[in-house]
């Protein structure tokens, strides 16, 4: 009997590959690779970087299931250990950094598969494809813990508690930071979004 992604909490999957159920494995790495990557490019801003961080958080669980002890949720629990392995790579290759992969932007690397164009609409894609640039642009502006916790709660979508739990700050300081950081969105991209819109 194969497993259902949908109907299988992360808990459960993580039990079944516990009892050797290699197939639950897989669909926890489907469940939160990507998520974990973005989140994780955020902080080294190096794409080959996150991708060996995404590659030691997913080996450490394949070898280790039993480091996970259910005191938190699964999913707080994974971007917190993405979280410490991303700043102990970042401490331990800021002198490798490249200068040109702070040229790269957010939504550069991970944004979705570019979609074919709509042939009644073409002036739709590209309408996306500038909000979305944009958009991008403005999160990398933000400062470090606010747009940590916005990416979190945007792109990984977790709760206020679980971003508090992961990144160590209080309750109120994600909420303030996440407002805050919305607020500044809205200001930065509002002339952009009225000009697009005129066009």
């Amino acid at each position: 009997m194969s497993l259902n992604e949908h109907d299988t909490s992360d808990e459960g999957l993580l039990g079944q590959y516990r009892a050797g159920r290699e197939e639950a494995f897989t669909l926890l790495f489907r469940r939160y690779s990507r998520r974990l990557f973005g989140y994780v490019l955020g902080i080294v801003h190096d794409r080959d970087l996150a991708d060996d961080v995404i590659q030691k958080v997913f080996v450490k669980l394949a070898r280790r299931p039993e480091v996970f002890q259910p005191r938190a949720s699964f999913s707080s629990w994974i971007h917190q250990v993405a979280r410490n392995a991303a700043l102990d790579a970042l401490k331990s290759s800021r002198s490798r950094l490249k200068r040109e992969s702070r040229d790269r932007t957010f939504e550069d690397e991970i944004a979705e598969p570019v979609a074919p164009v709509d042939i009644q609409h073409p002036g739709e894609g590209i309408r996306n494809d500038m909000i979305r640039s944009l958009v991008s642009r403005a999160i990398e502006r933000l400062e470090g813990p606010k747009r940590e916790a916005l990416v979190l709660r945007e792109y990984s979508e977790l709760s206020y508690s679980e971003i508090a739990e992961i990144t160590g700050r209080s309750l109120a300081t994600i909420k303030q930071d996440i407002y805050q950081a919305r607020q500044a969105l809205r200001t930065e991209l509002a002339p952009h979004l009225e000009r697009i819109d005129s066009a």
